[in-house]
């Protein structure tokens, strides 16, 4: 994982490195991955940007087919737990920073690692949300207008998740 991306567990970046050579191959990019309580998310996405065609309960079948024999031999988990492969949906998962570099003039939504330190009298804060107005591919940060008018510049490497609240029928 070359590019900026938002914050990933060890193990996850593990089975991102294995899956997404594979999805590449089938035809598709792995918009996410997600590990949680016995479940295991992979989210797909079609390359060509935000015009490209929308992922069908097909083209999950047809992932989740190939990729299911590789987790069985891969046993990521040592619990047992469920293989979910879904297409992004209505407000899809953000990790990698041309994500956000799609999503710029709508809102979003993310988490940060840490609390971010804000001027008083406002405290500290992890969870955000408001308008992309900027993404700086040489910083690896975008610009988020939140929902009081204040501009804020945050590291995508810093966030833990994020999520493109997209409308549409504007």
């Amino acid at each position: 994982m070359s590019q900026t991306s938002v914050h990933k567990s060890a193990l996850e970046v593990e089975l991102l490195e294995k899956l997404e050579p594979v999805l590449e191959n089938m035809g598709y990019e792995c918009r996410d991955i997600e590990i949680w309580s016995g479940m295991i998310r992979v989210t797909l996405d079609l390359p060509g940007g935000p015009d490209r065609e929308t992922i069908s309960i097909e083209d999950c079948s047809k992932v989740h087919q190939v990729i299911g024999p590789m987790f069985d031999v891969w046993d990521p988990i040592s619990t047992a737990y469920t293989l979910e492969v879904s297409s992004p949906g209505e407000k899809p998962n953000m990790r990698l920073f041309k994500h956000f570099e799609e999503a710029v003039g709508d809102k979003i939504k993310f988490q940060t690692l840490e609390a971010v330190v804000l001027p008083p009298p406002s405290k500290p804060r992890k969870n955000w949300e408001g308008d992309l107005l900027a993404v700086d591919a040489d910083s690896g940060e975008v610009t988020l207008k939140d929902h009081s008018g204040v501009e804020h510049k945050i590291s995508v490497s810093q966030m833990k998740n994020a999520v493109w609240l997209r409308v549409w029928n504007p």
